[in-house]
Order: structure tokens, then C-alpha cells, then sequence
């Protein structure tokens, strides 16, 4: 076998690899998309492109609807059972580049969203288990001083958790509209 062909081998068994990769019962999941404003779930095109940058779960407003700032960008992070998780991102301005939400998607339609969090410096969600975690470093800039913070969202029990202590994890409405 030619060593092309091994490393052709070796790479396609990776990403299978990486595409069954399950933690606790919770499948991670990269769906492909054309857009950062729009990925798939098993329920249909989830998209952050609605008017005032709404998010559409195919083609049609969530109820609770859910915006963001400047933009909304969608990304489906793992599958638990029938549910498909998705991670938005509120961008924002110059004072905060963005703020994340979690949205659980059924056959039913969307469970509350989480409460927009982060101290608006990017970030990364990590999986382990039911629990999605994300740990934004500490921001000294023109606009703003926020120092770093870690936040941890438990699907199974649907609690929210600042640097380790909880805080509101239901999004708080405006005219049937969770802001980000």
C-alpha cells in the first residue's frame, strides 16, 4: 500500500472516529454548514438569520423567540436522546464581543433557552457528561473589565453556574423575546 493511501487510511479513520465520539451519553456533533448563522438539526435548518436576527428553526420563529445583538450565529454542539443542542452566539459591539445561549431542540419544538452568559470574550464549549462548559479569559480593554469566569450548564438538571455558583438559567422574556 502506497503511503498516500495510508494516510488517505489513517485520516478518514479519525474523523470516523470523531464523528461517533459519545461522553455520558450525549453525542458530540459538528454538523457541516455553509454559514455561522445556521446549522442542522435533525428537526430541521436552525438559523440566526431572522428579522432583528431572530433564530428560525426551519424557516419559522422559535416560540419563545430568541435574538441576538448585531448577529446570531448557531452552532448544533451534541444530541442527547431526541434532543439536539444548539450553542448561539449573541455578536455584539465594541464593548462585548458576544454572549452565548443554550437552546435544547425536540420533535416538539425548542425548551426555554438559557439566559445569554459570558463576561463577552469568546469561547469554546467543552462537553463531559450532561454538562457544557465554557471558560472565558479575562478582558482588559477601552470599553470594558470583566475578569475571567467559568460557566457550566447541566442539561440534566437545567441549572446554570457562574464560576461555580448558580444563577438564573431561564431566559428572562421582553415582548415573548429572550435578548441577547
Amino acid at each position: 500500500m502506497s503511503h498516500d493511501h495510508k494516510g488517505l487510511r489513517r485520516s478518514c479513520f479519525s474523523i470516523a472516529a470523531l464523528s461517533f465520539l459519545t461522553v455520558g451519553g450525549m453525542a458530540l456533533t459538528s454538523a457541516w454548514a455553509d454559514s455561522p448563522r445556521e446549522d442542522q438539526t435533525r428537526y430541521g435548518l436552525a438559523s440566526g438569520t431572522g428579522p432583528l436576527n431572530t433564530l428560525l428553526i426551519n424557516g419559522r420563529p422559535t416560540t419563545p423567540g430568541i435574538a441576538g445583538n448585531s448577529a446570531l450565529f448557531v452552532r448544533k454542539i451534541a444530541e442527547a436522546g431526541e434532543t439536539d443542542v444548539l450553542l448561539l452566539t449573541s455578536v455584539g459591539g465594541q464593548a462585548c464581543d458576544a454572549q452565548y445561549a443554550i437552546v435544547q431542540v425536540t420533535p416538539q419544538g425548542i425548551k426555554p433557552p438559557t439566559t445569554f452568559f459570558g463576561n463577552c470574550a469568546s469561547a469554546r464549549a467543552t462537553i463531559s457528561g450532561s454538562r457544557i462548559t465554557m471558560t472565558f479569559p479575562q478582558i482588559i480593554g477601552r470599553y470594558v473589565n470583566t475578569p475571567a469566569e467559568t460557566d457550566t450548564y447541566d442539561l440534566a438538571t437545567g441549572t446554570l453556574t457562574k464560576n461555580g455558583k448558580s444563577i438564573p438559567a431561564t431566559c428572562r422574556l421582553e415582548n415573548g423575546v429572550c435578548q441577547g
